[in-house]
């Protein structure tokens, strides 16, 4: 085999291999709130429980007894004048947020059962859990 075949096949290999490679989770911004969202498997948890102390809210969705992480959650954050600052269609089982300092309504909403909540963030992180029954479909 030449040189130039080993050098292509080479590059194919460990072009595929880097696709291969797990993800890193990254910080995403919607508008001026820096978030990460997500936490299926032990491996996406650990990385938003490393990177929670850069976020001043942490929340985490579970569902009855046991404590089951739950995602597609209907997330929104209001400000004290009820306007959304932030919102995920499909939120948790973790989601952190680097909010501005000030008072916040937390709506989540989970197989239609809505919860609400208000919460001060500041420079201190606040964490909440959401808990809904578990429902038979």
């Amino acid at each position: 085999m030449d040189i130039n075949k080993i050098t292509a096949i080479s590059a194919i290999v460990f072009g595929l291999a880097g696709m291969a490679a797990p993800l890193t989770h990254a910080q995403d911004m919607q508008g001026t709130v820096a978030y990460m969202n997500g936490g299926i498997g032990a491996g996406e948890q650990a990385k938003l429980r490393e990177s929670a102390k850069d976020y001043n809210l942490r929340l985490l969705f579970s569902e009855a007894k046991d404590g089951a992480y739950v995602s597609n959650v209907k997330l929104d954050v209001a400000d004290h004048h009820g306007k959304s600052v932030f919102s995920l269609a499909t939120a948790g089982p973790m989601t952190n947020l680097k909010l501005p300092k000030g008072e916040y309504e937390i709506t989540a909403v989970y197989n239609g059962v809505k919860k609400t909540t208000k919460v001060s963030v500041g420079e201190k992180p606040v964490s909440l859990s959401f808990n809904w029954a578990h429902q038979d479909n």
